[in-house]
Parts: structure tokens; sequence; C-alpha cells
């Protein structure tokens, strides 16, 4: 009997020193697992794909986005009216809004011209100087009207005059009052070279001859002089050679434009090509 309650004694220890070695090793486990938790909680990075990651740079992407782009577009508008000053404030060389040309190729300004500064009047004179060249060659190179090449008549160098079929030229005067509309009746013209009346109509010589060569452009270069009703300027013409070899050269001339009733004309002119 001693020996079974001994026996029983012995078991009872070596069981509670297990159970007792249990509950240690447990708690070990416990505590070193909380470590490994808490050491990659302070190494790991986020998940860049994390659902809620994802929202929260989306929101943040978009507010830089949404800043970025309002600085960008106050700064555009800050621009955009420092340019629209700007040009407001700049008479335009070019007379953009300041003149332009009439129905019939003259100038017209939108202001007082006398208020106008020298580039605003330079850039007139260049656009009506080449209305002239064109109104020039229309009307003393070549004719502007319909003409009937059956009927004709000749000059003394037996020079053919051909018909004017246009049923508003019915005298040398209708013809010289197209003319000028692009030119100022102040200064003289050849017209009655190019045209003559016969038989109660007007016949036109129609030379159609071609254009100068080597003839390259015009252009104004700066202002001579001025009076209350003409304004005169220096034109250079440009010229890329000539028929003797010669290397590119330009010519000066006068031109003037010449205020009648209100619209500038063409006075002082000669044709550069």
């Amino acid at each position: 009997m001693k020996k079974i309650i001994a026996l029983l004694s012995v078991c009872i220890v070596i069981s509670s020193v297990s159970c007792a070695a249990k509950k240690n090793e447990s708690s070990q486990n416990s505590e070193q697992s909380a470590a490994v938790t808490d050491v990659q909680e302070a190494t790991e990075q986020p998940d860049p794909l994390a659902p809620q990651n994802t929202r929260t740079t989306t929101s943040a992407v978009s507010t830089a986005t949404t800043t970025a782009v309002t600085a960008s577009v106050s700064a555009s508008d800050t621009r955009s009216a420092v340019t629209t000053q700007a040009v407001t404030e700049q008479p335009d060389p070019q007379g953009a809004g300041i003149f332009s040309y009439d129905d019939s190729g003259a100038i017209v300004f939108d202001k007082p011209e006398e208020k106008q500064d020298d580039a605003v009047l330079m850039s007139a004179a260049q656009k009506l100087f080449e209305s002239a060249c064109q109104t020039y060659w229309k009307f003393l190179v070549n004719c502007p009207y319909s003409l009937d090449y059956s009927s004709y008549v000749e000059n003394d160098f037996k020079w053919q005059f051909y018909k004017i079929t246009d049923p508003d030229i019915h005298s040398l005067a209708d013809v010289e009052r197209d003319y000028c509309k692009v030119f100022s009746e102040r200064y003289p013209n050849s017209l009655s070279d190019n045209y003559r009346e016969s038989n109660g109509a007007v016949y036109a010589l129609n030379g159609e001859r071609g254009a100068h060569l080597y003839y390259s452009a015009s252009k104004i270069t700066d202002i001579q002089s001025k009076t209350d009703d003409e304004i005169f300027f220096t034109v250079e013409n440009y010229y890329d050679g000539s028929d003797f070899g010669d290397d590119s050269y330009s010519e000066t001339d006068t031109f003037s434009m010449v205020l009648e009733n209100g619209t500038w004309k063409a006075g002082q002119f000669t044709l550069p090509y």
C-alpha cells in the first residue's frame, strides 16, 4: 500500500513539472511572437496597392493636381491679361484696326491720321503703294475692261486700240474716274496714251507687256516730309540683278499719299517694274 501511495506522489510531481514547463514554453512563444510582430510593424513599409492606401494616395494626387492646375490657369490668365494690356497699349505697326483699304484700294484711317505715329503711317503707305502698283498695271499696262478685239482703231504708229465693251465706259473721263479711285487727281496721269475716244466709244491699247524680270520687292523706309494733306515717303525698290550680270541692288524713289475727302490716295508715284 505504501508503495502505491509513493508511486502516485511521484506521478503527481512529474505532471506538475510538465504542465509548468508547457506553460512557460507557451508564454515564451507568445512573447517571441509579439516581439516579431513589433519588429515587422517597425520595419515593413505600407502596401501601396492596399485599397485604403490607394484612396489616400489618389486623394493626395488629386489635391496636388488640382492645386497645380489652378496655379497654372491663374498664371496663364495673368500672362494673358498682361499680353492683352500690352497689345491694347501699343499701336499695331501693321495698321490692324487703325486703317484699311476701301472698296477700290485707297486707304481709310479709322482714327484721325494726324494722331498716328510714323510707324503706322509708313505701314499705311506700304499698303497704298502696293495698291497703286496693281492699279497702275491694270490701267496703263493692261486693261481692266472687257474688249472687242475685232473692232479697233489705229494711231499714227499703227498701234491698235481695241473697243471697250464695258457698259459703264463711254468716255475717257469714265476711265479716269475709275483710275482716280486709287490715284489722286492732283498729279497728272498718262491715261490718254493708252485710251482714246472714237465714234462715241472708248478704245484701249492693252499693251500686256511683261514685268521687270529682276524686280524683287519694294519697301517704304522713311518719311521725308508732311503737309496738311500730303505725306512724302522714301521707297526702296529691290532688284535681283540685270541682263548684264550685275549683283543685287536697290534704287530709291519718292512716293506720296494725298488726302482727298477723308481718303488717302496715291500721289507721286513711279511703277518699279
